[in-house]
């Protein structure tokens, strides 16, 4: 695994302020909804799985859910998931492994290095048919306006990619001010952290597309 596949993330060394992060992003668990909806029975891959919040609140006893996770320090083995270690541009799985597969907030950012790989390599283990989805940020929102650069991802980008796409409406709350300011400071910087708000709109995309390969 090449060191230089790997996003870098506070998560390991600071997970105090990542369960933070897991708890208040998508406060309602609509992405959870949606992705509870559209996922199959049958074992699916998270693809950058991180401590396995997501996979945990997806798995069930017809739908067995691999944790793919590249960061040692974020792998949580009390979570009762089939943890591997690896990255989205070497999935270390034989092909036609999965009926779907998922990934929330990780790898596929528009412009990262290698994502068309990350992609090829989840078509090949997702079996034909099966489906693929990522979640990121929509922007057009409270929170990502707190940023000075762009943090949305470009649904041209991936709509030219065969992509469909679904808006998910939301909210990033938080239980108090003191909370946002330590969080938000992380992500924006000083002047985050001077927010009064605990509630920020968030709208969050669900890139869909069926598995042709």
């Amino acid at each position: 695994m090449n060191k230089t596949d790997i996003i870098p993330f506070y998560g390991g060394t600071h997970p105090e302020l990542f369960e933070i992060e897991r708890r208040c992003m998508d406060r309602p668990g609509k992405v959870i909804d949606f992705l509870d909806q559209r996922l199959p029975n049958g074992k699916i891959i998270d693809i950058g799985a991180g401590n396995g919040y997501t996979a945990q609140l997806l798995i069930k006893e017809t739908r067995p859910i691999v944790a793919l996770e590249p960061d040692e320090m974020m792998i949580d083995s009390t979570k009762p998931l089939i943890w591997a270690k690896g990255t989205a541009q070497q999935v270390p799985f034989h092909a036609n492994t999965f009926e779907s597969a998922y990934a929330t907030w990780a790898f596929f950012f528009d412009g990262m290095p290698d994502v068309d790989k990350g992609l090829a390599e989840v078509e090949r283990v997702v079996k034909p048919g099966g489906e693929i989805i990522i979640v990121d940020n929509y922007g057009h929102d409270e929170f990502c306006a707190l940023s000075t650069r762009k943090i949305n991802s470009n649904v041209d980008y991936w709509t030219a990619k065969g992509f469909d796409y679904t808006v998910i409406d939301t909210v990033f709350a938080f239980d108090s001010v003191e909370e946002a300011r330590t969080l938000l400071s992380l992500y924006f910087g000083d002047e985050a952290g001077t927010v009064n708000q605990t509630v920020f709109d968030y709208k969050v995309v669900a890139y869909t597309k069926t598995n042709h390969k």
